[in-house]
């Protein structure tokens, strides 16, 4: 109950704040009015940057102290610390954005979580610090798109393998396609075809070959009863799947009747952006999508409702936050946010990283 006023009262001081924009170009002031107290975190959870308390640099201390953390650790535990100190010894830090801005409310709600205090200053002049989709686009202060940084991981992926990659388009991700392509040699192409999934899913998995070639042989024969079980082409051991979020769920399931378990599915981005319950990624079990560590333990403990929605504010939440890196004086750190894994050096693009995770069902709370 606490927990739905609290939101309740965030959503409001947004829309108050957000009317009170769209008269005048004020700037405004906004820091959490929740009290001056750290929810409990740990080490790990520091690393994800989303709150910024004063017990925090404590917490960071007590995990160094404690001897438990080998050099690597113990080396990023003392970044760590100075970086929040830099922050949480600021007095203010400034944002700019544009009078109607789309996504002025969201980056709002996003401050007031942040606990720090930030002031807001409303520009009529100044153009939209976001492009229209971003995701798809990059977007100021990283290095490449979510779109983008998503094709590296898959990337990486398949040059684990020595065999061809069969990958599955639409025309909506052609470009996509190209770039796979200058980063990869062994890749084997084919344009979706939505007509029948079934016709289509046997078609490039070659198993219509296999029956043509089984009907040849018996007709040599055909007082001969042979076990007939079609195979699938055997050149490749990776299928990479890149369609609009709703064709994911015909396309998988017939991509596994006629192949089975002997490929690899490697899934794009877009197949989260249709998600609207946990339950529905069980569709994907088995298979890999670049999704950040962050995000699966969202998934288990069942926090979100749109996924797609999640990913956008998180994209926006690392946005403002390399903002307040950026004025905290911070010099480098690595982020375990919402999107994948950014790193951050000042007087640089941040480059982010996302892993790519295999579905399993245990990432459910059933």
């Amino acid at each position: 109950m606490n927990l739905m006023k609290n939101k309740n009262l965030i959503q409001f001081i947004t829309l108050v704040i957000l009317a009170s924009c769209s008269t005048s170009s004020e700037n405004l002031y906004v820091q959490s009015i929740e009290p001056k107290k750290n929810n409990a975190k740990d080490l790990e959870a520091m690393y994800t940057y989303q709150s910024f308390f004063p017990n925090d640099v404590k917490i960071i201390q007590e995990a160094i102290d404690n001897d438990a953390l080998n050099q690597e650790q113990l080396r990023d535990a003392k970044l760590l610390k100075s970086n929040y100190q830099k922050i949480l010894s600021k007095k203010k830090y400034s944002i700019e954005l544009t009078v109607g801005q789309q996504y002025s409310k969201e980056i709002i709600e996003l401050i007031y979580k942040l606990n720090l205090p930030i002031n807001i200053s409303w520009n009529e002049k100044k153009q939209s610090s976001f492009p229209e989709n971003i995701l798809s686009e990059k977007i100021n202060f990283f290095c490449y798109s979510l779109y983008d940084d998503a094709i590296s991981s898959l990337n990486q992926k398949i040059n684990q393998s020595p065999k061809s990659v069969l990958v599955i388009y639409s025309q909506e991700y052609e470009s996509f396609i190209k770039t796979l392509k200058l980063l990869t040699s062994n890749l084997i192409t084919v344009e979706y075809d939505e007509s029948n999934h079934q016709d289509f899913s046997s078609q490039i998995m070659e198993i219509n070959f296999s029956e043509k070639r089984y009907k040849k042989i018996s007709s040599l024969n055909p007082n001969q009863n042979l076990n007939f079980v079609p195979r699938p082409r055997a050149d490749v051991e990776q299928v990479i799947i890149f369609l609009n979020p709703q064709e994911y769920k015909s396309m998988i399931p017939a991509l596994r009747y006629h192949g089975g378990n002997r490929f690899e599915y490697l899934n794009f981005i877009s197949s989260l952006e249709d998600i609207l319950n946990p339950l529905q990624l069980l569709d994907y079990e088995d298979s890999f999508i670049p999704i950040s560590d962050y995000l699966t333990t969202q998934i288990i403990e069942n926090e979100y409702t749109s996924l797609e929605r999640f990913i956008e504010l998180g994209v926006l939440n690392e946005w403002l936050l390399l903002q307040v890196l950026t004025q905290a004086g911070v010099r480098s750190a690595k982020v375990n946010g919402i999107t994948g894994i950014v790193t951050y050096q000042s007087n640089a693009c941040a480059k982010r990283r996302i892993p790519m995770q295999k579905i399993r069902s245990d990432l459910f709370s059933i």
